[in-house]
């Protein structure tokens, strides 16, 4: 059926994109879209929630477990103004969402009507959250909306994801559609390859880096994940002994239990990790975000020692290509398809690493911590101590199960000592650190893998916020 207004071409781009869920919670500034709703609604389903945040941190989590992304509605005014600090927190951390927010009526903008903000600029709601989206599209005419959303999705889903918010003035969901189509995405991005390579040359010189390198380290991050490169991680650090270190959001990118994986660096993380990405003399960093949390603050010998060690960072956006540290080589490329690079370089020269002393020193340092943990965090224990505890959940909960990590000290335990044996399964938020979270987050990761067990660690603050 054609669209016959506003909100039906935005339930049918929806729609055609596949989103399964829309999060949020209805007010007088999206009436038109809840009203088309029993016409349009397709294979959506809507989730109703009790504060606009958590409609975000929903989706965000949920994008973080599927990378796929859903969509938010809310309200014009205070009602959008609740989703902020949910975009911010998944903007921080590569996670994308659709955040659709209601307005007021063209017809009354820049007239100081109920709930506009207007005092600097007619309507301006998209001014106060645009250093949180990777773009603000207000549309004030019911033609603008089809590419507005073409755009939005291409613009999620290619290069670094990241949220993006579409603002729909009042009138726009029950205006006339008549004419108008939602676009096919297949047409528009079937034909586009984000997985950008690197150059033949960058890749041997990476892997003559490697080769030549006594104490080589792996760091994978956020970027390893989002390009699901969990496979290729394995094979290159198996084929050149590499040892595997990640940074707080590539958490799982290498099972915990292989005897390369030598858990989380930074102020948070792991003894052996933090020992060996500080004592490496080549460090190849895969879409690893250098951070003050994930660097101990970026004191030299805490967690890096860059100089002297040479850092090869493969970064999907060369903005972060030496951002925080000189690099002695900077490559632009997806991780997967620069490790497939390097694979297929390495087995073509019938090169394999040579580390078997390093990654022996490595193994003792594992040993080690183990043993710390041990002596230190007993079950006997008065009183009781946090590090305990998150070990004991470990324990008994499923490899395959979901944790989704509130902001607190708690986080800091999870960090250090939860052993993640697949990717996607620690949801947590990092770079931003929005407290509340953790309970919300949980629910959108259910909805994201309805199979696998979910597990929520909040802490006494974070259950003021959920």
């Amino acid at each position: 059926m054609a669209p016959r207004c506003g909100a039906d071409l935005i339930f049918d781009y929806l729609n055609k994109e596949k989103v399964p869920y829309l999060f949020g919670a209805p007010g007088h500034g999206v009436m038109g879209l809840m009203a088309a709703l029993p016409e349009s609604q397709g294979n959506l389903k809507i989730v109703t929630v009790h504060h606009e945040q958590v409609a975000g941190f929903m989706a965000d989590a949920y994008y973080r477990v599927a990378h796929r992304p859903v969509a938010t509605f809310s309200s014009c005014g205070p009602g959008s103004a609740n989703i902020p600090i949910a975009l911010a927190n998944a903007m921080m951390d590569e996670s994308a969402f659709l955040a659709i927010t209601g307005n007021v009526a063209t017809s009354q903008f820049n007239r100081g009507t109920f709930q506009e903000a207007y005092r600097y600029h007619q309507a301006e709601f998209p001014a106060t959250i645009r250093p949180y989206v990777k773009r603000s599209f207000q549309v004030v005419r019911t033609d603008m909306l089809p590419l507005a959303l073409r755009q939005s999705f291409t613009l999620m889903t290619t290069g670094r994801p990241g949220p993006v918010h579409l603002d729909v003035p009042y009138n726009l969901f029950g205006e006339d559609a008549a004419g108008l189509e939602a676009p096919d995405p297949r047409e528009w991005r079937a034909g586009i390859d984000a997985r950008v390579g690197a150059s033949p040359e960058a890749v041997r010189q990476a892997l003559r880096e490697l080769l030549a390198a006594a104490r080589p380290v792996m760091l994978v991050g956020n970027g390893a994940v989002l390009a699901e490169a969990e496979e290729e991680i394995k094979a290159v650090a198996e084929l050149l002994e590499i040892p595997v270190a990640y940074s707080p959001l590539g958490i799982g990118a290498l099972d915990a239990s292989h005897p390369l994986c030598l858990g989380s660096v930074g102020r948070n993380g792991a003894y052996p990790s933090n020992e060996a990405t500080s004592m490496a003399d080549v460090l190849l960093a895969l879409g690893a975000q250098f951070d003050d949390r994930a660097t101990s603050a970026w004191l030299p010998g805490s967690t890096l020692e860059i100089p002297p060690t040479r850092l090869i960072q493969v970064e999907l956006d060369p903005e972060d290509l030496g951002r925080n540290y000189p690099v002695a080589l900077g490559i632009t490329a997806d991780v997967r398809t620069f490790l497939r690079q390097l694979l297929e370089a390495a087995r073509q020269e019938g090169a394999r690493g040579r580390h078997g002393q390093w990654v022996r020193e490595t193994a003792a340092w594992k040993a080690e911590w183990a043993k710390y943990n041990d002596e230190h965090y007993r079950p006997d224990a008065q009183p009781i101590n946090g590090e305990h505890v998150i070990r004991t959940l470990r324990k008994v909960f499923p490899r395959d199960g979901i944790l989704a990590v509130d902001v607190g000290s708690h986080h800091t335990w999870v960090v250090s000592r939860w052993d993640a044996y697949q990717p996607r399964t620690v949801v947590q938020a990092w770079g931003y650190g929005a407290m509340g979270f953790g309970a919300a987050g949980a629910l959108g990761a259910k909805l994201a893998a309805p199979d696998k067990p979910v597990l929520a660690i909040v802490g006494d603050g974070g259950v003021l916020m959920c």
